[in-house]
């Protein structure tokens, strides 16, 4: 319970956190948040987080566990997202903030000759089965004339492939070549974020 007091002093503060083990949900959160900001201007967007977890939101206005401890009275709410077995908690967030539009980035440009193949993600994201990753191997050598790598780090790559994965998502707002193998929950986030990212049906 919230002090009146506080309520009014703090209700144009809120805290949106995520303490679980997807660590692209922050990716997520952080990305969307521009459009967050955007869509309810005079709120204050903070995103919370396992106190290790800091460096996945970058320049964010963030909080960490032990801090959001100390300073529960100086928000007019505090929002834990969680997966709920169904859907992605990130989608539906924008769906209740009626933010359906929220491109990040619309380039998708091959940039160097790195190609790298994201297997594995985190519940509920299912790594990629053996036909699987032998399709994307051979897509990304017939198609893109690129010789990939398999679940190395994705800094300076031109092409990222894989389940949904902070490399993924990270490779993508950055402007480079994504394609989403959809093993989880969020293929529609994904193309709601990337407009001209490819999803890998197989």
């Amino acid at each position: 319970m919230i002090a009146l007091k506080d309520y009014a002093r703090n209700k144009d503060k809120y805290c949106l956190c995520y303490f679980g083990y997807s660590d692209e949900y922050l990716v997520q959160l952080r990305l969307i948040k521009p459009h967050l900001d955007r869509a309810f201007p005079g709120i204050q967007f903070h995103i919370g987080c396992r106190d290790e977890k800091t460096d996945l939101l970058k320049n964010t206005q963030s909080m960490t566990v032990s801090q959001i401890k100390v300073a529960r009275k100086d928000f007019g709410h505090i929002r834990e997202i969680k997966y709920n077995g169904e859907t992605h908690p990130i989608e539906d967030l924008l769906v209740e903030a009626n933010v359906i539009n929220c491109p990040v980035n619309e380039n998708s440009d091959i940039k160097n000759q790195k190609a790298v193949i994201i297997t594995k993600g985190n519940h509920p994201t299912k790594p990629m089965l053996e036909r699987q990753i032998k399709h994307a191997k051979k897509l990304i050598r017939n198609v893109y004339k690129m010789n990939p790598e398999v679940d190395t780090d994705v800094e300076n790559a031109g092409l990222v492939l894989g389940v949904e994965s902070v490399g993924l998502f990270e490779a993508a707002s950055n402007g480079v070549k994504s394609i989403l193998v959809p093993n989880g929950c969020g293929a529609r986030l994904y193309k709601m974020m990337f407009p001209n990212g490819e999803v890998m049906h197989i």
